[in-house]
Formats: C-alpha cells, sequence, structure tokens
C-alpha cells in the first residue's frame, strides 16, 4: 500500500506519468489551487481508468482578503503528509514534486521521527516509484589501468617506475600510472583502528545514519555506514561501497536511496567527526 502527495501545481501532467501502475491498494492525493487545474481529456481517461482511489485536493493560495501565500500548497501538502506519518496511514509514502524545499521535510522527518516502518521519498513523478534512478556506473578513465599495476610491480622503486614511464609513454598515461602505481594518500584517519577511548564519531552524526537505517540497526553497521561515508567522494563510491558490504543487490539500493537525498549533509558531520576524532587524540 503507497500513497503519493501530487504536487500538482509543479509537475502539472508529466508527474502523473505511471498512474496506470497503480494498485487498488494505493491512493492518489492530487494537490491543485485554481492557479493551475488544467486537465487534459487524455489524462482524464487514465484516471477513471486508474485502479487507486484518486482524491482531488483543492487547497487555498491565499488567506481571506489576502495576497496569495508563497508555497501555499507545500505547506498544506506538508501538514497532510505529517497527519500521514501520525496516523500511520501508509508504509509508503512519496510527495510527487520536483521541488526541492521538500527535501527539508524529508530531513526533518529522518533526523527527529523517523518511524523505520513508514518510508518517505521524493519523486519527480509516479513513474519514478516504479522506476528509480539509479547511479551512474563509474568508468575506468583508462581500460589499460589493470595491465600498468602489473607492469608497476616488477619495479622495486616506486621513482625508477616513474620514470621509466616519463620516458618510454605521453603525459597523460604518466599521471594514469601515478594513479595506479602508489597508493592514495589522505589525511582521514583508518576510523577501524583502535582509538582508545576517543569517540568514533560526534553523536549527532552517529545518531541521524542510524535513524536513517533505522533505530534498531546494530552499532557495528551503523558504524560501518558511518565510515562508508567518510571515505567515499561521491554518490557512485557510496553506492558501490554499500553493494559490497550487504552482497544483496536490492537491500543495498533501498539504504543508497534513503540516504541519497542527505549524502552531502553527512559529509559535512562526517568532517566534524574526523576533526573531533583528531583533536581528541592528539589531547590523549
Amino acid at each position: 500500500m503507497a500513497i503519493y502527495l501530487v504536487d500538482y501545481e509543479n509537475v502539472y501532467i508529466e508527474g502523473l506519468q505511471g498512474i496506470g501502475q497503480l494498485t487498488d491498494a494505493d491512493t492518489l492525493h492530487i494537490f491543485y489551487t485554481q492557479n493551475r487545474c488544467g486537465l487534459t481529456f487524455g489524462l482524464y481517461e487514465q484516471l477513471l481508468a486508474c485502479k487507486a482511489k484518486v482524491v482531488l485536493n483543492e487547497v487555498a493560495a491565499c488567506l481571506k482578503a489576502s495576497d496569495p501565500v508563497k508555497n501555499a500548497l507545500d505547506l498544506q501538502l506538508t501538514m497532510y503528509a505529517g497527519y500521514l506519518i501520525g496516523a500511520k496511514r501508509s508504509e509508503q509514502l512519496y510527495i510527487v514534486s520536483k521541488d526541492k524545499d521538500f527535501l527539508l521535510g524529508l530531513g526533518f522527518y529522518e533526523q527527529f521521527i523517523h518511524d523505520e516502518h513508514i518510508s518517505l521519498q521524493l519523486i519527480p513523478s509516479v513513474e519514478d516509484a516504479f522506476h528509480p534512478e539509479e547511479p551512474e556506473e563509474e568508468t575506468d578513465i583508462c581500460p589499460e589501468s589493470d595491465a600498468l599495476e602489473e607492469i608497476a610491480r616488477g619495479y622495486d622503486d616506486y621513482g625508477d617506475f616513474v620514470e621509466s614511464l616519463q620516458n618510454s609513454l605521453s603525459p597523460s598515461l604518466a599521471e594514469i600510472c601515478n594513479r595506479y602505481a602508489k597508493p592514495a594518500q589522505t589525511d582521514i584517519p583508518v576510523m577501524n583502528e583502535p582509538v582508545g577511548e576517543a569517540p568514533l564519531y560526534t553523536v549527532q552524526y552517529f545518531n541521524t545514519v542510524r535513524n536513517l537505517l533505522g533505530r534498531n540497526t546494530d552499532e557495528d553497521t551503523v558504524n560501518r555506514v558511518c565510515e562508508m561515508i567518510t571515505v567515499s567522494d561521491s554518490l557512485v563510491d557510496f553506492n558501490n561501497a554499500l553493494t559490497r558490504f550487504y552482497r544483496d543487490g536490492q537491500r543495498a539500493k533501498v539504504v543508497y536511496h534513503k540516504f541519497k537525498p542527505r549524502f552531502e549533509d553527512l559529509r559535512h558531520l562526517s568532517a566534524a567527526s574526523v576533526r573531533q576524532h583528531r583533536i581528541s587524540s592528539e589531547n590523549r
């Protein structure tokens, strides 16, 4: 059972693509104002054929004898979403909109009122609930990288290897070899090494990750995901780390989509944790 809350002012007819895939267990709420309430004959026929329960919600765009209120529809849609969460009316709630301001509401939900039995997501169209966006695969900048790495093992001294390449290859290929022949240097501490009594992560960072995973998640898993975020420079890196950790593509996919909207914020929290960890270690 899923409930879709459609910001019709924002997504208009395109946001209702995919309603033919809804079932009689689903509910489709269309929030609209008189500012934008157009309907094509084609969409009218799709709504009639839709198996889900369809509810049209005309909301006020302004107070009485007042100018229009900015984001009036968004405020009322968010209020209804909060009611549904509190009433536990569905295990899956979708806000159908391209308005990124809703991410603030999703962030508040995950941090303060998260319920592991209720998933709340922002999607640009109903269709995206059935075909979620997948992270782009990272492409290798050099298909010969494995061969170059193998060659590098034949040199006892790294400097000799680089000098040999510079004399025989183009500068760009030498840079690639530099990447694969020498371990990357980083100032991020290895989080899974013993650190005495210094905490691994700040309470805010740890609790935010735990709430996204579900409050009953074991501490070791929360720490592992915290570490993945710390060392992942992009969503692609994070997705690959999740896949390796869970060894279950579907589970990794679910976790990835929970974290995707919050990834940049979590990276900032992670950086703060690293700084605090370093300071605590130096003061011991």
